[in-house]
């Protein structure tokens, strides 16, 4: 504390350099970690969209094999082998060639009418960072 003229003390205003250079050092470790949190976020929101297309491509295709006739077309017989596995003919396709490959597998289902079919969808096909998501629904033949 220093005095003035008049014999009042006064608290020294202002901030030292090493004052400063910890407010600075605090910033920095917040910015860092902000940082680090916008870009978990920006992947979590490209996951969520990836995983958002593969289930609207996978229902899709349900909606494309409700309409098929379980006794008549290749694509809704039930066969032993694994369809989801490999690109089997007649239980796989491709609606964004390069892209996207969609596998699927149809069982009996607990009626004649009905068939358990499980969807694959394959995204990123070929590439490092391939995800699949599978989903499994009851078809009936109307």
């Amino acid at each position: 504390m220093r005095t003035d003229r008049r014999g009042l003390r006064h608290a020294d205003a202002g901030l030292t350099l090493v004052e400063v250079m910890v407010a600075m050092m605090v910033f920095l470790v917040g910015s860092i970690a902000v940082a680090q949190l916008m870009a978990v976020t920006a992947r979590m929101h490209l996951v969520s969209q990836n995983s958002t297309e593969a289930t609207r491509l996978a229902h899709e295709k349900f909606d494309e094999l409700t309409k098929l006739d379980f006794g008549a077309d290749p694509a809704m017989q039930i066969i032993g082998t694994d369809t989801l596995g490999g690109s089997v003919p007649n239980y796989f396709d491709s609606p964004t060639p390069g892209l996207v490959t969609r596998r699927w597998r149809v069982q009996a289902g607990p009626t004649a009418t009905t068939r358990i079919v499980t969807v694959r969808v394959i995204d990123g096909v070929g590439s490092l960072a391939q995800r699949t998501v599978d989903l499994t629904m009851v078809l009936r033949q109307w």
